[in-house]
């Protein structure tokens, strides 16, 4: 038969509730199923034409009634602004008793939101005149007359071999530069603090003067943005540079749709351009688990798999087909030397006890209770999503996880996740009420913290620092050793550095990456906590001067989640050029930080972002 034709639109709006309408054509004449995948959860009351079989995160089954063409339903309190909100993945399941479920691809013709035109959206740049400058800026600069030709095989001379330092310097500019007699270019040790800097260019040579390797580098990298701007005859300068904050991070969620070494490999340079030193590495979450785990390799062969009939069904984007993917050991060593080359520590996140829906499906034996008849929906509408903190298998698996991940990681820092617990959850288990019970627990959420402790204790006795999301306060069970990662809103972490926690400030208002840009339907990009514009991120102060716990926070972390990245453009689009702003926020002082300065800078680090083929978001003037 021909493919099945679906058009899809939103019928009608209740406040925040929507009634979607399917109307399909071409249908075929044995029983059938329809698949797809919607970030919304289906009222199953309130299905038409049909019934709701199935749903579990994002993947939907609606079996139809018996020659019915339309199906409609409501997904209640949650709106529907973007396109990207719209279905997708459909596929039609033929009932066949001889040869089982034949799968047939469905062809969506039109998708209509329902939404009025929207007037063009303002200029999003200052009108400024541009002008060459690096990013993060400086912060003491000047610019005497003149000009050093910096010839492509330059000479370079340290007190200490240069090779990886050199290497980075290459890679970046396309140079030959190597340490050799004769040289135009000096890294002079001096008594500066770890991370600062000095850089000066006169016309008869370059010197570069820090306390070691941090400052050398990032003496180098000014250098690079500066010769990549302005080709082989740099004008001269002097500058004195030191970083506001030592932890200076971008995150990239690799769980929900898998991102290659290569693609990594390639952020992490771009990420070294701007001095940024953390990758913060999520690698598990419901829709997928990505690090191979020897002494579970159930973990990789079921659960970093999505598609019809696995384990993991498909969600997000959605098809029938296996999607996923994961990192070998040998992998992970090889990209965690890479970021060392390039001055970045790799700190891996594993989910828990929340997101662990493929860590479930993979090990069911070891991380179910059958008993457990809790009730719960997590936030991206999983109901079998949460580790069991009273069973012995929960343990088992979680101390050889984090035995593999402490020897692959060499860095001190390892995140547990412990965001976006569900209400629910637990409060139907045996086994947890018996261990409230056994604890003199009043609260279920003491569980949570009764885990996370148990990992931060398992994780320091290996010489480790755990890291967590805000809610690893839940249930007051980890030590003020434990980082706190501020994500819910920006008076999150100042209430946990006021509690004297180490603070990384990550509010979704100003820093989440994955938020669109703008208001526009067909802007991508989610926007529960958005929109963040440029200009908002550039805003963001992550210490103000007058917060009396200033100490204890370390620094801050852009998060892209990955739910609608789906493509290496994608994930270009929605980094740049908004890391560029993340990287001011995290070295310099708001003294030395101003808007229409930012702006006038930005043109000349767009051009070096076509030299390095980002495929950037233009913005608007």
């Amino acid at each position: 038969m021909s493919t099945p034709l679906i058009h899809t639109q939103v019928d009608r709006r209740d406040g925040d509730d929507v009634w979607f309408r399917f109307t399909l054509s071409q249908l075929p004449a044995t029983p059938w199923k329809l698949h797809f995948c919607l970030a919304r959860h289906i009222d199953p009351a309130s299905v038409e034409g049909g019934e709701l079989e199935r749903q579990s995160g994002s993947y939907k089954v609606l079996v139809p009634s018996a020659g019915a063409s339309e199906l409609r339903f409501c997904c209640r309190n949650t709106p529907i602004k973007r396109l990207s909100d719209l279905p997708q993945g459909f596929f039609l399941s033929l009932a066949d008793a001889t040869t089982g479920p034949q799968l047939l691809p469905v062809t969506l013709v039109s998708q209509e939101l329902g939404l009025p035109a929207q007037a063009p959206s303002p200029p999003e740049l200052p009108e400024v005149e541009p002008a060459n400058g690096i990013v993060p800026h400086p912060a003491h600069l000047l610019l005497p007359e003149g000009n050093f030709r910096l010839a492509e095989r330059a000479h370079v001379s340290g007190p200490v071999s240069l090779g990886p330092l050199l290497a980075h310097f290459n890679e970046l500019t396309g140079l030959a530069l190597a340490q050799d007699h004769d040289a135009e270019i000096h890294l002079i040790e001096a008594p500066l603090a770890p991370e600062a800097y000095q850089l000066s260019i006169s016309p008869r040579e370059i010197r570069i003067q820090a306390a070691g390797e941090a400052g050398w580098r990032h003496g180098l990298i000014s250098l690079a943005q500066w010769a990549l701007q302005h080709g082989e005859s740099l004008p001269c300068l002097e500058l004195t540079d030191a970083p506001r904050f030592g932890f200076r991070g971008i995150f990239l969620d690799c769980a929900r749709h898998f991102h290659s070494i290569a693609t990594i490999k390639r952020l992490l340079k771009q990420m070294s351009l701007y001095k940024f030193n953390r990758f913060h590495w999520h690698l598990t979450d419901d829709e997928g688990w990505r690090l191979e785990i020897r002494a579970f390799p159930q973990l990789t062969e079921t659960g970093a798999w999505r598609g019809h009939g696995l384990a993991v069904g498909p969600q997000l984007s959605g098809g029938a087909e296996p999607y996923g993917g994961y990192y070998t050991q040998s992998e992970v060593r090889e990209l965690v030397a890479y970021a060392a080359g390039l001055g970045i520590s790799v700190i891996p996140e594993i989910d828990i006890p929340g997101h662990c829906h493929a860590a479930i499906k993979a090990l069911p034996a070891l991380l179910r209770e059958e008993a457990d008849h809790s009730r719960y929906l997590s936030v991206q509408y999983f109901d079998d999503n949460v580790l069991n903190p009273a069973l012995p298998g929960t343990y088992e698996f979680l101390n050889k996880v984090m035995d593999e991940v402490c020897e692959l990681f060499p860095g001190e820092q390892v995140h547990m996740g412990g965001d976006e617990v569900p209400t629910g959850v637990w409060t139907d288990s045996p086994a947890c009420q018996q261990l409230m019970q056994q604890q003199g627990y009043q609260d279920c959420r003491e569980l949570q913290g009764h885990l996370l402790r148990h990992c931060q204790q398992y994780l320091a006795a290996r010489g480790k620092k755990m890291l967590g999301w805000e809610e690893i306060l839940h249930g007051d069970k980890v030590s003020r050793d434990a980082t706190i990662f501020a994500w819910t809103h920006f008076q999150a972490g100042l209430d946990a550095a006021t509690s004297g926690y180490p603070v990384v400030m990550a509010p979704a208002q100003q820093l989440y990456l994955d938020q669109a840009y703008n208001q526009d339907v067909n802007e991508p990009g989610l926007y529960w906590a958005g929109p963040v514009s440029l200009e908002q991120v550039y805003a963001c102060d992550p210490a103000p001067l007058d917060f009396h716990a200033n100490d204890n926070i370390l620094g801050v972390l852009s998060p892209l989640w990955s739910e609608l990245v789906t493509s290496r453009d994608r994930l270009d689009y929605m980094l740049f050029p908004r890391l560029l702003a993340t990287a001011e926020v995290a070295w310099s002082a708001p003294a030395r930080k101003e808007w229409a300065h930012f702006a006038a800078r930005l043109p000349g680090q767009l051009q070096i972002l076509d030299q390095l083929q980002v495929r950037y978001r233009v913005p608007q003037r």
